[in-house]
This record gives structure tokens, sequence and C-alpha cells, in this order.
């Protein structure tokens, strides 16, 4: 939830964002219905990542965040250079739209978990992620790869 956060919010935030999640989740958490706790944290997260970006004045629009190298990948070099050019790719996107490929991809959800978190229609999410890929396989042609 943390690497959603700071794909969202940044690294300087992501903290602040996900304690307030997590002591969000405790406290409702016998509340949630346990076949859809998944999304319902992964919403909750999202909400206080919204919450804290409203609270502060951003210095630069979010669309303009990089995203981190993700800890723990590989220690092969081929594939941490994939992972940090996918990473590079995923940044140039709209957020809406790498929030989507991010909780498709990364965190494994199924388009209803993503509807969920985004509140957005199923369809809504179908046409993000068809829209995200499409923009990534255009920047991977224009790359040559």
């Amino acid at each position: 939830m943390r690497r959603y956060a700071v794909a969202l919010v940044g690294p300087v935030d992501a903290d602040d964002s996900c304690q307030e999640a997590w002591s969000r989740i405790w406290r409702a958490w016998d509340e949630a219905d346990p076949e859809r706790r998944d999304a319902w944290a992964f919403r909750i997260v999202r909400n206080c990542c919204i919450d804290r970006r409203r609270r502060a004045k951003p210095v630069a629009e979010l669309e303009e965040w990089r995203l981190p190298p993700v800890p723990g990948v590989d220690t092969v070099v081929i594939d941490r250079l994939e992972a940090d050019a996918a990473l590079d790719l995923l940044a140039r996107l709209p957020v809406r739209l790498r929030e989507a490929l991010w909780l498709r991809e990364v965190a494994g959800m199924s388009y209803a978990e993503i509807a969920e978190v985004q509140q957005v229609p199923i369809g809504t999410v179908m046409s993000r992620l068809h829209a995200g890929r499409r923009k990534v396989a255009r920047e991977l042609g224009r790359e040559g790869r």
C-alpha cells in the first residue's frame, strides 16, 4: 500500500498518508466486508492521499512526480533496467491511467476492485487500462523496443 501511496503522492507524503490510512483501517476493520477488504483498504489509502494533497498546496502537479524505483527488485541487472524503464513509462501517464495500471499490474486487483478503489464504473476502469496500455505501447514504439 505504501508503494501505491508513493505512486499517487510521491515519497514525501506517502508515509503520512499511509499512517493515517492504517489508523482508519484499524478503527473500521470489523465494519468492512471480509470479501472486499483489499479494495476497501486501498480506497482508504487513496482517500488519505487525496486528503493530504488537498490540505497541502502542491508545488508541482501530481502528474509531474517521478515514481521511485521499487525496492526489492531482483538483483539481476537486466531485470532492474526493465523495472526502471517500466516505472519511467508509468510516470509519464496521467494520474488516472497510472493509478489504474498500477492497481491492475502491480497490486493484481480485478476490474471490480479497481472500480471500487477509484469509485468509477467498471467500464471506466476498462477504458483507462486500455488507454494506459496504448500510451505505454506507443512510447515503447518510439523508443524502439
